[in-house]
C-alpha cells in the first residue's frame, strides 16, 4: 500500500513552472484553499494541470477522511485507499451499510472531475514532496501522521529536497491513474457490497447486546474474547468480500471498468512515447533512458519498452485474444476473460479455486505467457512491485 502512497506523491503540482505558490499554500493550508485559489485563477494549460492534480488528491484525501470518521483505520485490505493505517479516530462514527458505495461514488466523481481539467497542452509544473499532506481528520491543521511521505513511508534520502518538475508528458500518467482507480471503484459498485456490509453491521449490534447483558453464570472462557478480538475483525473483512463477489455483479458497470482498463492502458502508451521523445532532464519523475530521477532511484533502460509488453498481454487478455493459464486445465486451454465480462456471472470463490465455476468460460485456444512478466521482475527483483504500482 505504501508503493501506491509514493506513487501518489507526484498527482499535485503549482500553478505555475518553477514557481511555489501553489506548493507553498498546500503546505500552509491544504488542497482545499489551493483548489479554492487554482479555480479562482485565470486559466492556462499550467493552471489546469494544477486544477486537475488537486481534484485528484482532494478525490483521495475524501476517501480517508470517510474511513477516519467511522474509524476505519487499520488496513481493510491490501489495495489502493483501504490498505493505508490512518491516525485513530477517538470518536468514530457508526459505519453505514452504503459506505463503501459511498466511497467508490465519490472515488469516481474525482477521477472524472481529474480528467475534465486536464488537457493535452505543453504544461510544466514544480512541486516539493515534504509540502504535501491529507487533512485526514479533517481539521484544517496539518497532524504529524498526516504528510504523504509519512503516510507512504517513504523518506526522502539524503541530500534529496524531494523538488521535481511535471511535464506533458506527466499529464498522460496522471490520467492512466485516474482510469486505474475509476475502474477499481465501478468495480466495488458493480458488485454491490451495500448487503455484506449490512449483515457484518447486523453481527456487530448483536455482539455489542450479547457483552453488555452478563449473564448469573457466564463461565467465560478466557481465550474466547481474546480470539475474537483479534480474528473477527480479519474473518469479517473475508466475509465481507465473499459474500459480495456472490452477488450478481451489474453488466454496464462491468463494461465501465473494462473501458476503464482500455483507456489506462492507452494513457499508459502516450506516456513513454512522450517520455521517449524528451531532450531535457529536469527533475524527472520517471525517467527516460537518457535522464535521471530526481529523488535518486534508478530505471533500468528499456523499462518503459518492458512494462508496455506486460500491459500489451494484459490488454490481448481483456480482449480474449489471450487465454488465462488455469491450473487444472490442458495445455492449450484456458480462461476466457472476455467471455465473462461479456456476460458476468457472481464469482463462487470455491468453485473457480476447484474448476467446476470456470468452467462456462473455458475454451481451447493460445494462453498468454509469462515472458513478459518475468522480464519485467527479472528486471527490477525485488522491486517489481513498487515499480508496476509506480507504472501503473
Amino acid at each position: 500500500m505504501r508503493h501506491f502512497l509514493a506513487a501518489l506523491l507526484l498527482s499535485t503540482a503549482p500553478a505555475l513552472a518553477d514557481d511555489t505558490t501553489t506548493t507553498s499554500l498546500i503546505a500552509e493550508k491544504g488542497l482545499s484553499a489551493a483548489m479554492a485559489e487554482l479555480e479562482a485563477s485565470a486559466a492556462s494549460p499550467d493552471r489546469d494541470m494544477a486544477l486537475a492534480a488537486v481534484h485528484f488528491q482532494s478525490g483521495i484525501e475524501s476517501a480517508y477522511q470517510a474511513r477516519w470518521r467511522i474509524g476505519a483505520t487499520e488496513p481493510l485490505i491490501p489495495a489502493p485507499i483501504l490498505g493505508t493505517s490512518l491516525s485513530r479516530n477517538p470518536s468514530p462514527e457508526p459505519m453505514r451499510p452504503d459506505f463503501l458505495n459511498q466511497l467508490a461514488t465519490d472515488l469516481s466523481g474525482a477521477m472524472q472531475s481529474t480528467r475534465d481539467v486536464l488537457h493535452d497542452e505543453e504544461a510544466a509544473l514544480v512541486l516539493r514532496l515534504p509540502d504535501l499532506w491529507l487533512d485526514i481528520d479533517a481539521n484544517g491543521q496539518r497532524g504529524p501522521s498526516e504528510g504523504l511521505l509519512e503516510l507512504a513511508l517513504m523518506p526522502l534520502p539524503e541530500g534529496v529536497d524531494g523538488e521535481i518538475r511535471f511535464d506533458a508528458a506527466d499529464t498522460e500518467w496522471l490520467r492512466a491513474y485516474t482510469h486505474l482507480i475509476e475502474a477499481a471503484a465501478t468495480l466495488i459498485l458493480a458488485f454491490d457490497p451495500e448487503p455484506a456490509l449490512a449483515r457484518k453491521i447486523e453481527l456487530d449490534e448483536t455482539l455489542r447486546e450479547q457483552f453488555a447483558t452478563t449473564p448469573d453464570d457466564p463461565q467465560p472462557d478466557p481465550s474466547f474474547n481474546s480470539e475474537a478480538q483479534y480474528f473477527g475483525p480479519l474473518i469479517d473483512r473475508v466475509a465481507v468480500v465473499i459474500q459480495t463477489l456472490r452477488n450478481q455483479p451489474d453488466k454496464d458497470k462491468i463494461s465501465d471498468a473494462v473501458e476503464h482498463v482500455h483507456a489506462m492502458i492507452a494513457a499508459n502508451r502516450n506516456f513513454w512515447a512522450m517520455v521517449a521523445a524528451e531532450t531535457d532532464d529536469d527533475r524527472e519523475w520517471i525517467p527516460g533512458d537518457d535522464q535521471k530521477a530526481a529523488l535518486g532511484f534508478e530505471i533500468p533502460k528499456g523499462a518503459g519498452k518492458t512494462w508496455l509488453a506486460v500491459l500489451e498481454d494484459a490488454e490481448q487478455v481483456l480482449d480474449g485474444e489471450r487465454l488465462i493459464p488455469y491450473w487444472r486445465f490442458a495445455p492449450g486451454h484456458g480462461i476466457d476473460l472476455k467471455h465473462w465480462h461479456d456476460d458476468p456471472q457472481p464469482v463462487d470463490l470455491v468453485g473457480w479455486v476447484q474448476g467446476s465455476a470456470a468452467l462456462p468460460h473455458a475454451r481451447e485456444g493460445r494462453t498468454v505467457g509469462r515472458d513478459s512478466w518475468q522480464d519485467f521482475t527479472g528486471m527490477f527483483g525485488g522491486r517489481a512491485g513498487l515499480y508496476m504500482v509506480l507504472f501503473n
